[in-house]
C-alpha cells in the first residue's frame, strides 16, 4: 500500500497582545514611586548624553502639579475639574501644549567635546538593563496557550507582583466579578513560570510551590510548611516533634530542605527598593476646608533636551551618526513625556479617589467607604489595569501621615437594611475591637462576632469573622483563653 504525503497551507488570523519596548517603558514609569523615579530619571540622564539637568526650575514651569479650587468659570482650556460635592476640585494646570517646551530653541552651553557623540561606541556597546521580574515572566507567558483575554490579565497580574514576587492584591481587588474565573487562571499561568514561587499569595504558599517542583517524596516538608511553619521559623523543633511523634533528627532533615527554599524569588529581579517612603502624592485642606490634591516635584530632577545636540543632528551629513542622534532625541523626548503623563494620570486618579473617601480623611478607618479599583477606572474613563499600576508601592501624605494610596481601597459588607455597604477594613477594625474588649476568660466566638455584628446591622456570617480573623493573625477563641 502506497503511503502518501500531504502538504496542507492553512491561513489563521488570531490576536496577540504584544507590548513594544515604548509600552513596557511607559508602565515602567507610571508604576515607580517617587524615590525609584528620581533614581530612573538620574540614570537615564547618564545614559543619554542628549538629556542634561537644569539648575533650577521645573520643566512644566512649576515646583508641583496641583488640585487647586477652581472659581466658578475660571476652569479654563484644558484644564480638568473634578468638582461634585464641593469637598474636592480639582484643576490640573497642565496642558498637552506644554510638551512643546523639549522643542524649544531654548539654546544652552556647547556642549563640551567630553558630551558629544564621540563616545558613541561607547555608549553603543554598554550592557543592556537586566529585565525586570514582570519582564522576565511575561517573556516566558509567551509560549504558553492561553485565551486572550486570560493573557491581558496574566499581564496585569505580571505587573502587580512585590519585589519579593507575591501577589500579595487579592483577585477580586484587582479585577471586576465578571473576570475572576479567567483571572484565576492567569493567576495559575503566572505561579508556573520560574523563578520557583512567584505568584505565591505568602511565604507559606510561596514555599509551596517551590517544594511543588522539587523531584522526589517531600510530604513531610509539605506537611511542616502547611502546619508548623511558625514553629519552624522560630526553631521550635521539640513542639513539632511531640505534635508530629516523629524524632528529632527526621525534623531537623526537613528543616535542612526547607532552609534551601528561597522564600523571596523575586528579589534578585528587583532594583534599588529603597527603605525610605518618599510620598507620590499630597492631599491637604485649602483656606475654603476643600481637600487639595498635588504631585509635588521638588525633589525630581529637571531635566530637558541639549539643544546643541538637535542642532548637531539638523546639519550632520552621516548617516550614522544622524540614526544615533535620531535614537537619543527620541529616547529623550519620550522619558520626558512619560514622566509628565505619569503625574498626569496620578493627580486625575487620586483626585477621584479623595472624592469618594473624604470621612475616611478626616475620621479614619472605621469611615472608610468600600472601593474597588474598578470603580475609579469606570469613573474617570480609564482601564483599570491603569488605575491599579497608578497606586501600586505609592504613597500619600495626609494630615494624619503618610499612608499607602492602596489603603484607600476595600471590599464592602452589605447592611442588613440595604441602605449602603461598609468597608471589610473597618468592619476588621470592629472585630479587632470587639475582641480587645472582650472578657480574657471567656472569649467571643465567631458566631458571637457575627451576632454583634449582625445587631449593629451588618450582614455578615461566621465564616467571614473567621476569615478576617485568620487573615490578620488573630488566634482562635481557645487560644485566646487566659486561666
Amino acid at each position: 500500500m502506497a503511503l502518501q504525503m500531504r502538504q496542507n497551507l492553512n491561513l489563521r488570523m488570531e490576536q496577540k497582545l504584544k507590548l513594544t519596548p515604548q509600552m513596557i517603558q511607559s508602565i515602567e514609569i507610571l508604576l515607580l514611586p517617587q524615590m525609584a523615579l528620581e533614581e530612573r530619571i538620574m540614570n537615564e540622564i547618564e545614559s543619554n548624553p542628549v538629556l542634561e539637568m537644569l539648575d533650577g526650575g521645573n520643566e512644566m514651569g512649576d515646583n508641583d502639579t496641583r488640585s487647586t479650587p477652581a472659581a466658578e468659570g475660571e476652569a479654563g482650556d484644558g484644564s480638568f475639574e473634578a468638582g461634585g460635592s464641593g469637598d474636592v476640585a480639582v484643576v490640573d494646570r497642565f496642558r498637552e501644549e506644554d510638551q512643546d517646551w523639549l522643542w524649544r530653541s531654548r539654546l544652552t552651553r556647547n556642549a563640551n567635546n567630553d558630551d558629544r557623540p564621540d563616545k558613541m561606541e561607547a555608549l553603543a556597546s554598554a550592557p543592556d538593563k537586566p529585565p525586570s521580574l514582570a519582564e522576565h515572566i511575561l517573556e516566558q507567558l509567551r509560549f504558553q496557550e492561553m485565551t486572550d483575554e486570560v493573557r491581558e490579565l496574566a499581564t496585569e497580574i505580571c505587573w502587580q507582583l512585590s519585589p519579593k514576587g507575591y501577589l500579595e492584591v487579592p483577585l477580586h481587588e484587582l479585577f471586576p466579578e465578571e473576570k475572576l474565573e479567567a483571572a484565576e487562571q492567569a493567576w495559575e499561568h503566572v505561579r508556573q513560570c520560574e523563578p520557583a514561587g512567584v505568584g505565591a499569595r505568602d511565604l507559606k504558599d510561596c514555599l509551596l510551590l517551590q517544594l511543588s517542583r522539587e523531584a522526589g517524596d517531600n510530604g513531610f516538608e509539605m506537611m511542616l510548611i502547611r502546619d508548623h511553619l511558625d514553629d519552624v521559623l522560630k526553631n521550635r523543633l521539640p513542639v513539632i516533634t511531640q505534635a508530629l511523634g516523629v524524632e528529632i533528627e527526621r525534623v531537623k532533615e526537613g528543616v535542612e530542605v526547607i532552609s534551601k527554599l528561597d522564600p523571596k524569588p523575586g528579589l534578585p529581579y528587583a532594583s534599588g527598593a529603597s527603605q525610605f517612603v518618599v510620598p507620590d502624592v499630597t492631599v491637604e485642606r485649602d483656606e475654603e476646608g476643600q481637600w487639595v490634591v498635588s504631585v509635588p516635584d521638588g525633589r525630581m530632577p529637571k531635566v530637558q533636551v541639549n539643544q546643541a545636540y538637535f542642532q548637531l543632528y539638523e546639519k550632520s551629513a552621516d548617516q550614522r551618526e544622524r540614526a544615533y542622534l535620531k535614537e537619543k532625541i527620541s529616547g529623550a523626548k519620550f522619558i520626558i513625556d512619560a514622566v509628565a503623563q505619569r503625574r498626569r494620570t496620578l493627580l486625575k486618579i487620586v483626585s477621584e479617589i479623595i472624592k469618594h473617601q473624604t470621612k475616611f480623611l478626616e475620621g479614619g478607618v472605621e469611615h472608610l467607604r468600600p472601593l474597588m479599583r474598578q470603580d475609579i477606572a469606570d469613573k474617570i474613563g480609564m482601564h483599570v489595569a491603569t488605575v491599579s499600576r497608578a497606586v501600586k508601592d505609592k504613597y500619600i501624605q495626609t494630615p494624619g501621615g503618610i499612608v499607602p494610596l492602596a489603603s484607600f481601597f476595600s471590599g464592602g459588607i452589605a447592611t442588613q437594611d440595604g441602605s449602603e455597604a461598609e468597608s471589610s477594613k473597618s468592619v476588621k477594625l470592629k472585630i479587632h475591637k470587639l475582641i480587645e474588649g472582650e472578657d480574657k476568660k471567656n472569649p467571643l466566638s465567631d458566631q458571637e462576632i457575627a451576632d454583634v455584628l449582625a445587631k449593629d446591622g451588618l450582614d455578615i456570617s461566621r465564616r467571614t469573622v473567621t476569615k478576617y480573623r485568620i487573615a490578620d493573625g488573630i488566634p482562635s477563641t481557645r487560644q485566646r483563653r487566659t486561666f
